[in-house]
């Protein structure tokens, strides 16, 4: 059973697993989107906050011989807290797996996972590892640093989003030195596990053998992204930085999972830095360089377009919160001059009004509703629905609209193309 399975990492270990000829079951929130990237594995539905006794995980682990923890989450918000995501449910699962005869487990740590450390993140994860390492069953601990994988997700996607900056470079010279670890080596090292349990008993930091400045990575990802480099060198302020991430951390109490976090930035800016030979130890060979994996798997038109995208998406979002949340309060503000604008054609006055206050509503409505990750995606596709509502009746009610030098409704239909874009921006993982 892998937890997080349809994660960046825990993606990719469930389908090695499987290809090797492994029964797999993944757990998450949203099995309907695991199950359509992984449709070859079994599927269990839960959230790790609602999983914090041994008896909620007893019934899961019938015919399960080996956990493997890939979840995490970066910083608390409203229905993910860090300590009991991290520490309390994984606790009660090694617990559990005591008593049902589990007897192995897989903890996908973090390189730097601490008691002494500044953050609750690192802390969380330490305190599991700790545990799992003190009990009965058979535990690997894998401690990766920056995985850098063919897709991109969390701090990876944030490295080619800065990297994909328009015209400068932005530096980071305040932050520590990083080991990256390729995603594959991460895999390779859950198979040898899995395979040798225990041999391979024990805490192993994943890190290439060259530690490197941010400001290195990001240089080369542009370079691999084929962008060419900027002729203006940006050195970004620690203060600036942590600015970044308060802002990063308030959206999160709207459900936006912005990879620039407080914890984050406490991480770099201590530096990821682990132990060379622990890796050499579980994968037999040096892991592979950050150099050669950028080489090995070269970019494509589809990651410059993906690196650009997400870099534009929050000011996409941001303009049609805006054009939707001003549209409603200008409704409402001035609705005896939309009515009256109505009125004029075949409408009647009494009519006209209750469709600018209604709309003027929807407005209100789907504004507020982009600014929630939970809703964005139903405001996103009401926002194309009441456009084309709004083009249609214009049509029908005011056809000389169309003719209008400000074009109101012919940029009616360039908001619409924004909110399709925005849809397949936000896909998931």
């Amino acid at each position: 059973m892998i937890l997080g399975a349809y994660g960046f990492i825990g993606s990719a270990i469930a389908h090695a697993l499987s290809v090797a000829g492994h029964r797999v079951t993944g757990f998450g929130r949203n099995t309907s989107y695991g199950r359509s990237i992984l449709p070859e594995i079994a599927w269990h539905r839960g959230d790790l906050s609602q999983y914090c006794t041994p008896e909620s995980w007893s019934p899961i682990l019938r015919n399960i011989d080996v956990v493997i923890n890939a979840s995490g989450v970066l910083q608390s918000s409203p229905g993910n807290n860090v300590t009991v995501t991290q520490a309390d449910a994984i606790i009660a699962l090694a617990v559990a797996c005591e008593a049902s005869g589990t007897a192995q487990f897989i903890q996908i740590s973090a390189c730097g996972a601490s008691d002494q450390a500044t953050d609750n993140f690192m802390q969380s994860k330490a305190h599991a590892d700790r545990y799992l390492l003190k009990s009965s069953l058979t535990t690997t601990v894998l401690r990766p640093g920056l995985v850098i994988g063919r897709n991109s997700y969390g701090g990876t996607e944030l490295i080619r989003m800065v990297a994909a900056l328009p015209g400068i470079t932005i530096g980071f010279p305040k932050f520590g030195r990083v080991q990256s670890i390729a995603l594959s080596d991460v895999i390779e090292a859950v198979l040898h596990a899995v395979t040798a349990p225990e041999k391979y008993a024990g805490s192993y930091d994943l890190v290439e053998s060259k530690s490197r400045t941010l400001d290195y990575i990001i240089a080369r990802h542009r370079q691999w992204l084929g962008i060419a480099l900027a002729p203006r060198h940006i050195h970004v302020p620690m203060w600036l930085v942590k600015l970044a991430a308060a802002v990063s951390d308030a959206l999160g109490w709207l459900g936006w999972r912005s990879p620039l976090r407080s914890n984050a930035i406490h991480s770099l800016a201590g530096g990821i830095v682990g132990n060379v030979d622990q890796t050499r130890e579980i994968l037999g060979r040096p892991a592979l360089a950050l150099d050669r994996f950028l080489i090995d798997n070269p970019a494509g038109k589809q990651d410059r377009i993906h690196a650009r995208l997400m870099l534009l998406l929050p000011l996409f979002l941001s303009v049609l919160a805006l054009l939707w949340l001003g549209s409603g309060i200008l409704g409402l503000i001035k609705v005896e001059e939309a009515a009256s604008l109505l009125a004029s054609s075949r409408l009647s006055r009494q009519t006209a009004e209750f469709l600018v206050i209604g709309g003027a509503l929807g407005d209100l409505m789907l504004g507020l509703g982009l600014l929630f990750r939970r809703y964005v995606r139903f405001a996103l596709v009401g926002t194309i629905l009441l456009s084309a509502a709004y083009l249609i009746g214009g049509t029908l009610f005011t056809p000389e609209l169309w003719l209008d030098p400000l074009a109101p409704l012919t940029k009616a239909l360039a908001a619409m193309g924004l909110s399709f874009t925005c849809l397949i921006v936000l896909d998931k993982r």
